[in-house]
C-alpha cells in the first residue's frame, strides 16, 4: 500500500487526505497545533467560541458550487444572509452586493473536523525537517520527516505539503532545488481582535468593510448557529488591514487592542463597553498579490506536492480546489501519474 504524508490540517490538507484515503492510500496527516482548520479556525475561550480566521467563504467555480450544495444538504454549512456596511468618514453606510456568503456549522473549524474525523491525524506535531533517500531505478522515492521532538516518521512514497507557502519554503530550505522554485512571499499578515461588548447596536449591522486600518468586522453572535456570550450583548471579530498589520509587526498587541476598541466606539457607539477580548496575530493570512499561481505545485519525479489557497488564487475555494486538482490529476485510479515535466504547475 502506498504511504502518503500530508503536512498541515487546514482545509486543503484535510480534503486531500480524505480523498486519498478513500482511493486506498495509507495517509498520515500531521498538524502543528491542537486543532484542525488552519485559517478556518475557531478558538475555544472560556467566554465564547471565536472564529478568528476566515469569517465566511464564497463559491465562484461550478466545481466548488456543487460541493457547497452538498455541504448545505448535509447541514455542514449555512448561508449567512445580511447586507454589508461600509465605513466612510467615520460613518457606516449600507453597501449591498450580490455575494452569497457561507459559514461552517456550528463553527468555522467544523468543516475541517468533519473531513478529518476518520483520518490518521497527529495533532501537536510540528514537522521541522524532511529528507529523501536516493531513488534507484527499481524503487520509488522514499521520504522521511521529523517532528520537533526528534521523532522520525516514514518512509512515505509521497509527501504533500498544505502549509502556507512561506512555511513550506522554510521547511524545505535545505532542499535548494525545491525551495528556490517556491514563491518568495505567499502571504501577508493580519491582526485579529475578538471583543465581547455590552450596549445596543443596530441588529442590521452584521458585517462591515472598514478602511485603511480595520479591513473587516464580523458580528459573530449574528452568524448562523452561533450564540450570545453569557455576560455580553454581542461578540465581534475585527480583522486589521494587512499593510497596517505588517507596519506594526507582531509585538504590539496592546496598541492593536486599543485601536480596535476606539474603532468600535467611533463607528458603533461611544457607550459600548468591553467585557472580554482576545488578540491573535496571523503571520500568514491573506495571499500576497505577488503570488500568482493557478493550481498545485507538483514534482512527480520527486514525489512531492504543494497545495493550499496560495496555489490556487486564495480564499477557501482555492484551498479546496487545490486539493481536488492534486488528487484527480496525480492520484486517481489508485495509481501515480508520472509526467515528463518535473515541476509542472496545474492550471
Amino acid at each position: 500500500m502506498t504511504r502518503v504524508a500530508v503536512i498541515g490540517a487546514g482545509i486543503s490538507g484535510v480534503v486531500a487526505a480524505s480523498k486519498l484515503q478513500k482511493l486506498g492510500y495509507q495517509v498520515d496527516l500531521f498538524e502543528k497545533s491542537r486543532g484542525r482548520g488552519g485559517r478556518m479556525s475557531t478558538r475555544r475561550l472560556g467566554w465564547a467560541d471565536v472564529d478568528t480566521g476566515a469569517q465566511y467563504f464564497t463559491a465562484r467555480s461550478d466545481e466548488f458550487k456543487a460541493e457547497v450544495e452538498r455541504w448545505l444538504s448535509t447541514g455542514d454549512i449555512s448561508q449567512w444572509e445580511f447586507t454589508p456596511q461600509k465605513a466612510i468618514d467615520g460613518q457606516l453606510v449600507s453597501s449591498p452586493d450580490t455575494e452569497t456568503r457561507y459559514v461552517a456549522m456550528p463553527s468555522m473549524s467544523s468543516l475541517a473536523r468533519q473531513y478529518a474525523k476518520d483520518l490518521n491525524l497527529y495533532l501537536n506535531r510540528r514537522i521541522v525537517s524532511a529528507s529523501q533517500k536516493p531513488r534507484s531505478s527499481s524503487k520509488n522515492a522514499q521520504w522521511t520527516i521529523n517532528d520537533e521532538s526528534g521523532q522520525e516518521w516514514g518512509p512515505y512514497q509521497w509527501l504533500v505539503s498544505s502549509l502556507p507557502g512561506d512555511q513550506a519554503k522554510q521547511l524545505f530550505s535545505e532542499h535548494h532545488d525545491i525551495a528556490a522554485r517556491l514563491p518568495r512571499q505567499s502571504h501577508l499578515p493580519c491582526w485579529a481582535v475578538a471583543l465581547v461588548t455590552r450596549g445596543e447596536v443596530d441588529p442590521g449591522i452584521q458585517g462591515v468593510f472598514g478602511g485603511d486600518m480595520v479591513s473587516w468586522v464580523s458580528r459573530l453572535s449574528a452568524k448562523p448557529g452561533r450564540s450570545l456570550p453569557e455576560d455580553g450583548d454581542d461578540l465581534w471579530l475585527l480583522h486589521f488591514q494587512h499593510l497596517w498589520s505588517k507596519s506594526r509587526g507582531k509585538d504590539c498587541s496592546e496598541q492593536v487592542l486599543q485601536e480596535g476598541v476606539e474603532w468600535m466606539k467611533k463607528h458603533l457607539g461611544p457607550a459600548l463597553t468591553i467585557h472580554h477580548h482576545y488578540i491573535h496575530y496571523w503571520r500568514y493570512a491573506q495571499v500576497s498579490p505577488q503570488c500568482q499561481l493557478s493550481g498545485p505545485i507538483v514534482w512527480p519525479e520527486q514525489h512531492i506536492a504543494f497545495i493550499g489557497d496560495w496555489t490556487a488564487g486564495g480564499r477557501v475555494e482555492g484551498a479546496y480546489l487545490s486539493a481536488v486538482q492534486l488528487v484527480e490529476h496525480y492520484f486517481s485510479h489508485n495509481r501515480m501519474r508520472e509526467v515528463s515535466t518535473p515541476d509542472k504547475i496545474l492550471s
